[in-house]
């Protein structure tokens, strides 16, 4: 072909696949499934988190369901599988938002400028899944254009481009969603185009590594790709070592993959397979697939007929004859692979599992097309008019609402409806106006009670029962305006939803518009578990509109009924206190840390540090021969002992080389505060570590005596954002390393609280807890049980926020309580103290934890520290506390967790 000629195909490719760009997005909306909700979140979290674990995303994929509570279990969201070491991952394949994560970079970039804000994240990801899954599709078009040119007059290719792009699956599945077809399609028609060109070593190295691609991205496709590797290992002749060494890059990884992330050689297709995943019926399967009304290739794309039906044709065309034979070949066993399992393709338009060979059968077209008579041309011209008109049904009025209905069919006459033609999505959903366009509409809302109410009720025998009923209201609008409706769903499953809306005082005084946004329900909760509960609100724009998440909250039931309303709440408070820390630790037994950017807990993110959880075991010592926390604190100890370094030191984050480092936390520099913590809380049986450590420690001590923060010198600080002083010696952390030497150097710790008592109310070393003193006010006592008798100006004591008050009295009561001189006044102000705490599920502690600490307050970033866990362990210990007094009142003693009574 001469240059003139290529640049005029180039330009034409590109205009094509511009205009399928183009008509793609015209529907306005996507046409997705739990399958690519991993695909649609994973870009963000592999820019922002560096990891293709779904653990930091799992609200965002999850969309309201739940993941599988272990290894090997089902969970509402299908799509999320448990690792090998109990990580979260996708059910799918890596390859797709692999390869559009560059394209998420301006989006990833701007939700970092507005602090990544729940509604407009999940907006802006629906957005880009959108686009790139128009934009792959259209590339394939525009390729593909290219690729018939070699075998084609412009007039036929251009055709079938047209045809390719608008009367197949290639429309309504591929550039609607970002499923794994579309790169399918893309990475199929890029190797033919290859393979079918001239051959030079850049070429056929790409070929080797786009074919094992091909493969990777669905393996599935697997057999196509090992058609076109033999067609390509021919085709390049002597440079076939070029061929298979870039062909085994994406093999290799894959394969690490596989056997080090999901803990499967074949993927995480092989965790979870199911009975009833499987067709016994063969021929049926085949005839499902090709020609059933609702899902059969040959209905849907009825053109494609002419391929099977005059294949001889295209065998004859001595130039591509092999690769022809091949491709046929695969097509036939991956048909034959399809009719082994259940055929319906779950919620989908039309046959989407033969989406990737469209491609392929396209390409055999053009010499059948040459040798058919004028009659036989007009009648392939009416059947690719019919299959466009069909997509064009899918993509401006497909909902999934029909096939939603088919799937709920079970049994052996499962696959009876299939074949009503009026099941046929192109037929049904012409029974209802167009799908709106909703992917540019802004939802706002909120969850604003989730609350277990219980309710008289009169029987016709003139008795009473009690009946409880969960409580759930909020508001939700779409642009301004009210949606369609909202469901709600109770640990992943749907269990009520409502359509009417009414006015809200609080929410047109805020937005300034008159528009229904409250929401009410009420919902049975006598079958209700005891223990810790997830609840997720959906909400709509339009009937047939996507699915929005609203809001996600936690909740527990009461573990038992009491007669009197005071015990009831901390009967059941206890183990649900001791439900949600053991529910919040992580497999690897830890748990993690909050922190915003303000001093009011807005807008949280999720990092690992060791301090929070020698914390938590330090709270927790009294309940470590309760046989409910027992297993979790060994757990976290075990996590902890290992974070000591051979120096004996420890970090902030872990150790430098742990598979959390730059997805929950850095490599940052060892510190005394959390070696202190370490060594005390989880030691190990090496004591030449400790010594070691300490000698560091003593190394970085200030002319007065006081312990600095950081163990290394300014020029080899790691992570680090020093303030004014870059290595501070801060007040908390002379209190946590007088506690370990308490115990390993008497005369140290003698020494260290001389010095530290001159400096008590220097605000020098009030650096990490001037506006947090609850660590502060735990620690003092026990520094006074271990004679160092230090006094702080009041004003320490008070936190700087009023919302902070209740954690800090709490911890002033605890202390008092367990000093042994507490006064009733004390005791009665603890006792409600606790009732306010656990009232309403415990709400205060998830929407005001405990703020533990905050960073130098003169360095360049502002973080305060938060913890949850935290908040349920404090509650624990004053309970506990308050159970031990001689005087503790009958409602207390009836709190007491069942392993201490």
């Amino acid at each position: 072909m001469s240059t003139p000629s290529r640049f005029r195909d180039c330009t034409i490719a590109l205009l094509i696949a511009f205009a399928a760009f183009l008509v793609f997005n015209a529907n306005g909306r996507l046409i997705s499934a739990g399958d690519t909700y991993a695909a649609r979140f994973l870009p963000f979290s592999l820019l922002r988190n560096h990891t293709a674990l779904l653990d930091p995303i799992e609200r965002s994929v999850a969309m309201g369901r739940v993941p599988p509570a272990a290894i090997g279990e089902d969970g509402s969201a299908y799509w999320i599988l448990r690792g090998r070491h109990g990580q979260l991952i996708s059910k799918y394949p890596l390859v797709v938002p692999l390869v559009v994560t560059p394209l998420y970079i301006p989006a990833a970039v701007y939700l970092e400028s507005i602090e990544w804000d729940p509604h407009i994240y999940d907006k802006v990801a629906r957005v880009m899944e959108k686009l790139c899954a128009a934009l792959i599709t259209a590339a394939s078009v525009g390729l593909l254009f290219l690729l018939l040119r070699r075998r084609a007059s412009l007039r036929l290719s251009l055709f079938l481009s047209v045809v390719y792009a608008f009367g197949t699956t290639t429309w309504v599945i591929s550039s609607q969603a970002l499923w794994s077809h579309g790169c399918g399609e893309l990475l199929i028609t890029a190797t033919m185009l290859l393979i079918t060109g001239r051959c030079t070593v850049g070429r056929v190295a790409a070929a080797g590594f786009l074919c094992a691609l091909i493969a990777a991205n669905r393996p599935p496709d697997g057999v196509l790709a090992v058609a076109l590797g033999l067609s390509g290992l021919l085709w390049a002749g002597r440079r076939w070592v070029w061929f298979i060494a870039f062909g085994a890059i994406p093999v290799v990884l894959i394969l690490a993959y596989n056997l080090g992330v999901v803990g499967h050689i074949a993927g995480a297709y092989a965790l979870r397979i199911h009975d009833s995943d499987f067709n016994d019926d063969i021929a049926a399967g085949l005839a499902g697939l090709l020609f059933s009304p609702t899902r059969g290739l040959f209905v849907f794309s009825p053109f494609l007929l002419f391929v099977p039906c005059f294949i001889l044709c295209a065998i004859r065309d001595r130039s591509n004859r092999t690769l022809t034979v091949a491709l046929c070949t695969a097509i036939v066993v991956q048909l034959l692979v399809y009719a082994h399992v259940d055929w319906r393709q779950g919620v989908s338009w039309g046959p989407r599992w033969l989406t990737d060979i469209v491609p392929l059968l396209i390409w055999m077209l053009p010499p059948i097309l040459q040798k058919l008579s004028r009659p036989g041309l007009t009648v392939f011209g009416v059947a690719c008019a019919v299959s466009i008109a069909v997509q064009a049904v899918g993509a401006f009025w497909y909902t999934g609402a029909v096939d939603s209905a088919l799937l709920t069919t079970k049994g052996k006459d499962r696959m009876r409806p299939m074949w009503d033609f009026r099941n046929a999505a192109f037929v049904a959903e012409l029974r209802h106006p167009p799908a709106a366009a909703d992917l540019l509409r802004d939802l706002q809302g909120n969850i604003d009670l989730v609350e277990l109410v219980e309710q008289v009720v009169q029987d016709d025998s003139d008795g009473a029962q009690i009946v409880r009923q969960l409580d759930v209201a909020g508001w939700a609008l779409f642009d301004l305006r009210s949606p369609k409706d909202v469901a709600v769903l109770l640990d992943g499953q749907e269990v009520a939803g409502t359509s009417q809306f009414f006015e809200r005082p609080d929410v047109v005084k805020t937005l300034g518009q008159k528009n229904h946004a409250g929401w009410r329900l009420r919902i049975p909760a006598e079958q209700l578990t005891p223990g810790f509960h997830r609840l997720s609100v959906l909400a709509r724009a339009d009937s047939g509109g996507e699915v929005r998440v609203l809001r996600d909250r936690s909740f527990v039931v009461p573990f038992q009924q009491l007669l009197d309303p005071h015990e009831r709440l901390l009967k059941y408070a206890a183990g649900q206190a001791i439900e949600r820390i053991k529910h919040s630790q992580q497999p690897g037994g830890y748990w993690l840390t909050t922190f915003t950017r303000s001093a009011h807990f807005e807008k949280p993110t999720l990092e690992l540090n060791t301090y929070l959880n020698a914390v938590m075991l330090d709270v927790l010592k009294p309940f470590t021969d309760d046989l409910r926390l027992q297993e979790s604190l060994q757990k976290t100890r075990k996590f902890l002992s290992t974070q000591i370094e051979p120096d004996g030191l420890v970090r902030y984050h872990g150790r430098p080389e742990a598979t959390t480092i730059g997805v929950l936390g850095c490599a940052i520099t060892p510190d005394s505060d959390d070696t202190a913590l370490a060594w005390r809380m989880a030691p190990l049986e090496n004591r030449e570590d400790l010594q070691k450590a300490l000698r560091v420690m003593r190394s970085f001590r200030t002319p007065d005596g006081l312990y600095r923060t950081w163990l290394a010198q300014r020029r080899d600080y790691q992570c680090l954002d020093p303030g004014k002083e870059s290595n501070p010696a801060d007040i908390g952390i002379q209190m946590h390393i007088h506690m370990l030497l308490a115990q390993q150097d008497a005369a140290g710790a003698k020494q260290l609280c001389e010095a530290l008592m001159r400096r008590v109310n220097d605000d020098s070393v009030w650096v990490y807890y001037s506006g947090a003193p609850l660590i502060i006010i735990l620690r003092l006592s026990e520094l006074h049980r271990e004679g160092c008798p230090l006094v702080f100006a009041q004003e320490r004591l008070k936190p700087p926020e009023p919302e902070q008050e209740i954690w800090s009295r709490m911890a002033l009561l605890l202390t008092e309580i367990e000093s042994g001189a507490s006064k009733p006044e004390s005791r009665a102000e603890a006792q409600q103290l606790l009732r306010d705490v656990a009232s309403n599920g415990f709400s205060k502690a998830f929407t005001n934890p405990p703020l533990l600490y905050h960073n130098d307050m003169t360095g360049t970033v502002r973080r305060f520290y938060w913890s949850e866990v935290l908040g349920y362990a404090l509650w624990l210990r004053l309970y506990r506390a308050l159970s031990a007094t001689k005087d503790s009142t009958a409602t207390v003693s009836a709190a007491l967790p069942d392993a201490h009574r």
